[in-house]
């Protein structure tokens, strides 16, 4: 039996995004540069066949989805959880939880966000989330998802067989797609990898 196809999306810029703040749980929508991104994945992905489409129902993969179509809403794929954290900038929490960006830094996989997740927990709802989708259909269509960047990278180091650790060296742009395929046999494999060939020439507001 052949793979399940997935086309999974981060989604458009917020203001936090621009303003290099952390952003998990907090419901901030697009901004005006974020809506005209999700325009551009839209209008590249609204007319290719797919078996279903879901999203994050947090409000900046939700709108980012309804560009594409109408989505329905999976809780798992939603963000790390970014607890005490959220809506801040690096800087003032640096000095506010030096141990936790310490033990981040060390294993982010079993480091536990102030009052949120750690990195391994979110893997493990997205992995399972996606698993379960992908089983309840038949090679043929894609099934689009759009969802976070840090559920994202969590999903391709599981199809790449890396350590968590590595996930800034697989950061994915906003409005990215990367291709993923999913069989019983193969597990979760990635076929491409952060593409934003929709966004070229588009300038930041």
């Amino acid at each position: 039996m052949g793979q399940i196809p997935l086309v999974i999306c981060r989604h458009g810029r917020t203001r936090f995004n621009a303003e290099k703040r952390f952003l998990g749980r907090l419901d901030v929508p697009l901004d005006p540069h974020g809506e005209r991104e999700a325009e551009l994945l839209g209008a590249r992905l609204r007319g290719m066949p797919r078996a279903g489409l879901w999203a994050s129902p947090l409000a900046r993969a939700w709108q980012t989805a309804l560009r594409i179509g109408a989505p329905k809403p999976q809780i798992c794929l939603q963000e790390l959880d970014q607890g005490a954290l959220e809506g801040n900038r690096a800087p003032e929490m640096l000095s506010r939880y030096p141990e936790f960006f310490a033990a981040w830094a060390e294993d982010p996989a079993h480091a536990r966000v102030p009052g949120g997740e750690t990195l391994a927990e979110c893997r493990d709802r997205a992995v399972e989330a996606v698993i379960r989708l992908a089983r309840a259909h038949e090679p043929g269509p894609p099934l689009v998802i759009v969802s976070h960047q840090m559920v994202m990278a969590a999903l391709v180091l599981t199809a790449l067989g890396l350590p968590l650790k590595e996930f800034r060296k697989h950061t994915q742009g906003n409005v990215a797609i990367s291709l993923f395929g999913w069989s019983e046999a193969t597990g979760l494999v990635l076929h491409r990898f952060n593409d934003t060939a929709h966004t070229d020439g588009l300038l930041p507001l």
